[in-house]
């Protein structure tokens, strides 16, 4: 089964709660340019990733399991 790709920009990410860490990141806002989904290479698998860009510096990066939500921009 393949996955169906992400083609329509990341506006906003939530994640689980880390401890002196934002809880969600929004394009727009605390300096945030664009959040992009990406994947890195796991032990059986690919595993999915976004990670959170101002400007050129990535300011965060998270796996899909510490992920609890990606919020899609208007087409």
């Amino acid at each position: 089964m393949e996955e169906h790709p992400i083609q329509q920009p990341i506006k906003a990410v939530q994640i689980d709660t880390i401890p002196g860490v934002e809880s969600e990141y929004v394009v727009g806002r605390s300096g945030v340019t664009r959040i992009e989904a990406c994947q890195k290479s796991g032990l059986h698998a690919n595993i999915p990733y976004v990670r959170v860009w101002a400007g050129e510096t990535c300011l965060a990066e998270f796996c899909q399991h510490n992920i609890a939500g990606v919020y899609f921009a208007p087409a």
